[in-house]
């Protein structure tokens, strides 16, 4: 049996950097625009590969130089370099004692010294994924040999479901045209005038950071939604410029710029994977930063319009495009976690080229010999570093599990049958087919024995076991999450006036602020309509009731009969009209203190029917209005009727304490509150009223409880002040996530 040598690839160029005072290799494959980085001793062994030594020959002569690998090791390296691409297998001249059918069998695993470097745009890409996309529009190479079942090739399409990059045309030319205009931007002094405007955007935000919350709210609003993907396709775009601009400002060659479709969703991209070529940090964390360095000062520009223009949509839009190309752009874009601008330039901050790599790869080492006890591999990294990647491996996959699954759970409901279908792709290779790679790769560590069974399957089966056995526990256990129900603090038995007719305020006899008690005189109407019509009615009744009496005496007891049956009728209007008459001097009808924000500009306006004039309420006296979902009435009772304390938290951080009150017994759609509308901010869903003209109501029916707050919470909290009570779960834990899942899902 013969063996094949391996020789390098002739397009491969190798350059040095410097990284913690250790000096790293890079491989740049120039027919593919792919980089590797290598360490000292994988150099060492690529540099053998000339097409004429084989495996022994090449392990001898590095055990010569006192490197200290074993044949295996150097057969995986090899195996990974042609699965790269960085070398080619050459003729077959060597005997089968060259390496024997073991060692290359083990070639074909990973091996752990070498990592590629991102892909070609994968440095400054955008897309909100954990994984790079592919780097070309077409299915993958299918890996494995050509006899491969028909599930085994499909599996190699499922990327293409998650994301898909199509290039649109060459940046260098683009780039450099921004450079001619905007170059100056990312020299010191641009530097310090970038830095003087974001800190006074920032100022702006500080001192007014109440409207922005408020403008927060507004965000998703299914009405804004045209406008805010523009706004979003325009701050990509921008994005992106600012990754080619600072590219070309540092001499660098800016490849392909064009579209990636993230589950469908068209993200701007731009390739500056040269990048890597730049000896000095500082250039390349400000090429890592170019895209968040633009929107941010596109940022500041916007919050001082913001703060300039009067109130209207342009103000409003401004704030839109402020939360979008500020605060978005920092959470995603400059987010360490996530593998885009910002974990490049934390990964150059610590000197540890691909950090992602070297993190995930030792705390999969740490895990494998705590659980199973995997001798563990050795690291490239060495003191802090080991720990630092280590933490930020741990910190990466907990962040991305919620980050991703949460992506999940969305495109699952998106679109319902195509969301499913991408949501599915993203489970299999997220999630699925690595944890089946990772279980058979514990499963064949070392052969079994007779019974097939080894010390790691002997652990591997107790692991499994442990949860089977815990699954049923897990799914009848009570829920430790919280039900929440949508709350408003309001004043107790508020008094609120308002106008029973079209009148003008003829004297307002109290002030904003003032205590007030049960019946004190607080504001007289005028309407001399109202006394007209109050008068006419007065004498047709008069009238109707003579005429009764006159006909009654006549003996016209017909005529009497219809004269009275009008002046009982006459006498039901007048009465409605005195009422009215009387309502124009408005009393007091509680003890409490008069609030009103237009106090000094009541006396003589003119006022509508139904307008409110004023308020009686007393601060000390304040309840909580609460909404209760269908899905939510069985645990709302139970809290109720046992008198458990709540935890409200309250819009602005407030938090207090509160016990539900009883429900009332009739379920509605009418919205109690205006501040509880979606189309206000508030947290439920609302639609037209097919009855009450432009009015809204409830999408869902709800119920109503009032729980009274005590006088030291009632003077903490403000009235309309919107937040969550949370409740304890009476359901079980899987019961918990199926109803939410399906509740979502409809």
């Amino acid at each position: 049996m013969t063996t094949p040598n391996v020789i390098l690839d002739a397009e491969v160029e190798f350059s040095t950097s410097e990284s913690s005072g250790r000096t790293a290799y890079i491989a740049h494959h120039q027919a593919t625009g792919k980089f590797f980085q290598f360490g000292s001793e994988e150099y060492r062994i690529a540099m053998l590969l000339d097409g004429v030594r084989d495996i022994t020959e090449i392990h001898s002569l590095l055990l010569e130089e006192g490197i200290d690998w074993d044949r295996e090791d150097v057969a995986k390296l090899i195996a990974e370099l042609v699965k790269s691409n960085l070398a080619v297998v050459g003729g077959a001249n060597s005997q089968s004692a060259s390496a024997t059918p073991t060692e290359f069998a083990l070639a074909t695993a990973n091996n752990p010294c070498i990592e590629s470097a991102p892909k070609a745009n994968a440095p400054f890409a955008s897309p909100p994924a954990a994984e790079p996309p592919p780097s070309a529009v077409g299915p993958p190479p299918a890996v494995g040999p050509p006899h491969e079942g028909l599930f085994r090739r499909s599996l190699a399409y499922l990327p293409l479901l998650i994301s898909q990059r199509i290039p649109l045309f060459h940046g260098d030319a683009y780039a450099a045209w921004l450079d001619r205009r905007i170059g100056r931007l990312f020299d010191p002094l641009g530097i310090a005038i970038w830095s003087m405007l974001v800190s006074s955007g920032l100022f702006v935000v500080y001192g007014h950071w109440r409207a922005f919350a408020a403008e927060m709210r507004h965000l998703f609003d299914p009405q804004l939604w045209p406008v805010t993907v523009t706004i979003l396709i325009l701050a990509k775009i921008l994005h992106e410029s600012g990754h080619a601009a600072t590219a070309k400002h540092h001499g660098i060659k800016v490849g392909d710029i064009g579209i990636t479709f993230f589950f469908l969703a068209p993200l701007a991209y731009v390739d500056v994977t040269d990048a890597w070529r730049l000896k000095n940090r500082f250039s390349r964390i400000q090429i890592g930063l170019g895209g968040v360095y633009l929107e941010l000062a596109v940022a500041a520009i916007v919050a001082w319009t913001w703060w300039l223009l009067p109130d209207g949509y342009a103000k409003h839009l401004a704030a839109q495009v402020f939360l979008i190309v500020g605060p978005a752009t920092l959470i995603v874009n400059a987010n360490p976690l996530l593998r885009l601008d910002g974990y490049y330039v934390v990964s150059d901050l610590v000197g540890i080229p691909n950090l992602r790599m070297h993190g995930r790869r030792d705390l999969g080492a740490y895990l494998e010999w705590l659980f199973f006890a995997v001798p563990r591999r050795r690291s490239l990294l060495i003191g802090w570093q080991y720990w630092f990647g280590i933490s930020h491996a741990l910190a990466s996959v907990i962040f991305q599990f919620f980050w991703m699954g949460g992506l999940v759970i969305g495109v699952a409901m998106w679109d319902r049958g195509v969301g499913i279908l991408l949501a599915t792709a993203a489970l299999l290779v997220w999630f699925v087919l690595p944890t089946v790679r990772w279980l058979s790769k514990i499963w064949m560590l070392e052969p079994g024995d007779r019974f097939f069974m080894n010390r790691y399957r002997h652990r591997l089966l107790f692991y499994v076991t442990l949860l089977v056995a815990a699954f049923p526990y897990i799914a009848i256990c009570p829920s430790p999450l919280d039900r929440r129900v949508a709350v408003i603090v309001r004043f107790q038995d508020e008094q609120i006036a308002r106008s029973p007719s079209d009148a003008f305020v003829e004297n307002v006899l109290v002030q904003h602020g003032e205590f007030v008690e049960v019946g004190k005189l607080l504001v007289h109407l005028s309407d001399p309509d109202l006394i007209l019509r109050r008068d006419k009615k007065a004498d047709d009744f008069e009238l109707a009731r003579m005429r009764a009496i006159q006909s009654r005496q006549k003996g016209e007891l017909s005529r009497a009969a219809a004269f009275a049956e009008h002046a009982q009728s006459l006498a039901r209007q007048l009465a409605e009209l005195d009422n009215q008459v009387s309502q124009l001097t408005i009393y007091a009808s509680r003890d409490g203190y008069i609030l009103s924000s237009r106090m000094e500009y009541l006396t003589g306006a003119f006022v509508k029917r139904g307008q409110e004039i004023l308020r009686v309420s007393d601060p000390r006296e304040k309840e909580l209005l609460a909404l209760i979902p269908e899905r939510d009435i069985v645990a709302y009772q139970q809290a109720s009727e046992g008198n458990w304390e709540a935890n409200v938290r309250l819009r602005g951080g407030k938090s207090i304490v509160a016990r539900p009150g009883p429900l009332r017994p009739r379920a509605f759609q009418t919205l109690a509150h205006p501040a509880f509308a979606a189309t206000s901010g508030g947290p439920l869903a609302v639609e037209p009223s097919p009855d009450e003209g432009n009015d809204l109501r409830l999408v869902n029916a709800h119920l109503e409880s009032i729980s009274k707050l005590d006088p030291i919470t009632s003077a903490e909290v403000r009235a309309g002040q919107l937040g969550k009570m949370t409740l304890a779960d009476n359901r079980p834990l899987l019961s918990r996530i199926i109803d939410s899942f399906f509740a979502a899902y409809r």
